[in-house]
């Protein structure tokens, strides 16, 4: 089932909520978030800007091609009883994703402990151990 959570990306004053995916493989050196190009498109991040490098990210099936944005977007985790605060995240636009990845050091910042990845339970960091909390359902943007 995997981990899924709500979240606000935002840059500027574009925004959007969407579910994302919390991939602990996914690893890198900051906080990064993966962005299908149509989520990119309606944050105004695609078509790239200027000092956005394309890179090969190693993933399961292979080598991929994907643009790292020079710019930074705020991310938040929405629930019902508390919203994090916005973390500052890398974006990293995909053209052959088509679900929002949150990579293991971005899942850090904003507090996220994945309590049984096959049931698709987590919690923040800060709570008690006994609070389980449920994914929210995939949203794809293909």
């Amino acid at each position: 089932m995997g981990v899924r959570v709500k979240i606000r990306v935002k840059l500027n004053r574009e925004e959007v909520e969407t579910a994302a995916l919390v991939n602990t493989g996914f690893e890198t050196e900051q906080p990064e978030i993966l962005l299908p190009v149509k989520l990119a498109e309606r944050l105004g991040l695609y078509p790239p800007a200027r000092n956005s490098t394309l890179e090969e990210y190693d993933v399961v099936g292979g080598i991929t091609l994907v643009i790292k944005s020079s710019r930074l977007i705020d991310v938040q985790v929405l629930v019902e009883d508390r919203n994090t605060s916005f973390v500052k995240a890398t974006p990293i636009i995909s053209s052959e994703e088509g679900e929002v990845l949150i990579s293991d050091k971005l899942a850090s910042a904003l507090k996220l402990s994945i309590e049984d990845p096959g049931g698709g339970l987590w919690r923040f960091n800060d709570e008690p151990l006994s609070i389980k909390r449920p994914s929210v359902l995939p949203e794809y943007w293909k």
